[in-house]
């Protein structure tokens, strides 16, 4: 199967918007897992020392912020271009990787602020 040419703006405008799609998933995760794992009463989230929770969580929120970073630029990219016929396609995938971008910078913040290591003594 041949692989579509990023040099056409279309097709960037396609892959953009989609891959700006996709980088919401990892984010919806690691937003649920932290949201499980929040105690109200402590104001923090809390994982175990031996879990592999921070490191999925930093996985998942690294993933969302590389993945909205090339739909953002694939979409402001091809917008604007005369050649382009699917300028709504380029927008939708410039504003939605911003978006993910925005609240995988949030929610990456937030942990850091709010973690509580529980360690096993």
């Amino acid at each position: 199967m041949k692989l579509p040419s990023l040099r056409r703006y279309d097709v960037q405008a396609r892959v953009g918007l989609w891959t700006s799609i996709v980088a919401a998933l990892p984010l919806l995760a690691a937003a649920l897992q932290s949201y499980r794992r929040y105690d109200h009463q402590l104001r923090a989230i809390q994982y175990g020392q031996q879990g592999s929770f921070r490191i999925a969580f930093l996985a998942c929120v690294g993933l969302a912020m590389m993945l909205s970073v090339i739909g953002l630029g694939l979409g402001f990219n091809s917008a604007g271009q005369r050649r382009n016929k699917e300028q709504h396609k380029s927008w939708l995938g410039f504003f939605i990787g911003t978006a993910v971008l925005s609240f995988s910078i949030i929610l990456f913040f937030a942990f850091r602020k709010l973690k509580f290591e529980i360690v096993a003594g």
